[in-house]
C-alpha cells in the first residue's frame, strides 16, 4: 500500500463512523459562505462513472459507497448520478448488458436515497457490427435501455428542490465537432432558463463536462503538448454557446459532470464547473494517475454558493 493511501485511510478514520475522508473543498464558495453567513438549504451526494461490472469487486465497492453515505451523520438530501452507471453497454451482446443492469439493481438495494440520473456514453446500447442485423428490431437499442433501467422519463429533464432548480442534460450526442446538445434539447434548455425566476440558483448536470481542465490534462499526461488538440469526446464542443447562455442567465451557478475520472473545479464568468472524479477510479484498477476512486458531497446555499467535499471511500 502506498504511503499516500495509508495517509488517506488514517485521516479517514478520524472523519467519523463511516471511515471516509472529506478531502477537498471548493475554496471560493467557502469564503463566500463565511462572509455572508448564508443558510445551507441542500446537501447532495454526486456519484459518477460507477462502471459497474457483474463481479464481486465492483459490486462490493458500490455497496460500501452506498452504506457510507447512509451512515453519514450529516446525510445528503438526495444523490445525483451523472452516468456511465454500468461498464458497459457499448459493443455488447444483450446477455452481457442484462447481467450488468441486474448487478446495478442488486447494489441499488443498499441505496437509501432518492437518486436522479443522467445518461453516460457507456450506458448506451449498441452491438458489435456483425450482430447489428440480428438485433435491429430490439426496442432497447440506443438510449432506450438505460432510460428504462434507471426509470428516467426523458433523457433530459428538470426539477426544483428547496429553492434550487436542477437541470439534467443529455451530453451523448455526437456530431462532426464532438459532443453537443441536439437542437431539440438546446431549445428546451433556453426555454427552461427563460422561465426560471432570475433569483433562483440553478445547478446543471451532465455526463460530459461543459468546461473542464481535466479534458485536456488527461491527454497532456500521455502526449506532448503540441499534439493535444480540442478533446472532442471529453468536453462539450458547443461550450461557447452554453457559456453565453449561462452568462445571460447569471443564476446558473453550478455545473456538475463526470466522464473524465479526474477532479477539478473551474469558476468562470459566474458559473462553477465541477468534474468530480469517478466511483470506479481507474475502472476498478485503483487510482487513475493522481485520482483515487471517489464521490462528492456538495452543500448548496440559499445565496447560490456551493461547497464541495471529495470523499475517497474504502472501495477495497
Amino acid at each position: 500500500m502506498s504511503t499516500r493511501r495509508k495517509f488517506i485511510q488514517k485521516l479517514g478514520l478520524a472523519a467519523g463512523a463511516t471511515g471516509v475522508l472529506a478531502h477537498d473543498t471548493f475554496a471560493s464558495s467557502k469564503t463566500d459562505i463565511q462572509t455572508k453567513k448564508a443558510k445551507r438549504v441542500l446537501r447532495i451526494a454526486h456519484i459518477t462513472d460507477v462502471h459497474l461490472l457483474a463481479q464481486p469487486k465492483s459490486e462490493n465497492a458500490v455497496i460500501t459507497m452506498f452504506s457510507e453515505i447512509k451512515n453519514m451523520k450529516d446525510q445528503p438530501d438526495f444523490i445525483i448520478n451523472t452516468g456511465d452507471t454500468i461498464m458497459d453497454a457499448n459493443n455488447q451482446l444483450p446477455e452481457t448488458v442484462e447481467e450488468r443492469w441486474k448487478a446495478w439493481h442488486k447494489v441499488s438495494e443498499h441505496n437509501a436515497f432518492e437518486t436522479f440520473h443522467c445518461i453516460g456514453n457507456h450506458d448506451v446500447w449498441y452491438l458489435p457490427k456483425e450482430k447489428k442485423e440480428q438485433y435491429k428490431d430490439d426496442e432497447r437499442l440506443g438510449k432506450n435501455w438505460v432510460l428504462n433501467e434507471l426509470k428516467m422519463n426523458n433523457r433530459y429533464y428538470s426539477f426544483s428542490r428547496n429553492g434550487w432548480h436542477f437541470i439534467c442534460l443529455d451530453s451523448i450526442n455526437y456530431g462532426e465537432n464532438g459532443v453537443h446538445l441536439d437542437e431539440e434539447q438546446l431549445n428546451w434548455l433556453k426555454n427552461e432558463l427563460e422561465n426560471i425566476d432570475s433569483n433562483t440558483p440553478v445547478c446543471v448536470y451532465s455526463h460530459i463536462p461543459i468546461l473542464s481542465i481535466t479534458s485536456f490534462t488527461y491527454y497532456l499526461n500521455r502526449k506532448p503538448a503540441p499534439e493535444v488538440q480540442f478533446p472532442r469526446g471529453d468536453m462539450h464542443s458547443d461550450y461557447n454557446e452554453l457559456k453565453a447562455l449561462f452568462y445571460k442567465h447569471k443564476n446558473v451557478k453550478l455545473a456538475l459532470s463526470g466522464h473524465n475520472h479526474y477532479i477539478d473545479d473551474v469558476a468562470y464568468l459566474g458559473t462553477t464547473y465541477m468534474c468530480n472524479g469517478a466511483v470506479s477510479g481507474n475502472w476498478w484498477s485503483g487510482d487513475l494517475d493522481e485520482f483515487p476512486p471517489a464521490y462528492a458531497i456538495i452543500d448548496l446555499y440559499e445565496d447560490g454558493t456551493a461547497q464541495r467535499e471529495m470523499v475517497y471511500y474504502n472501495w477495497e
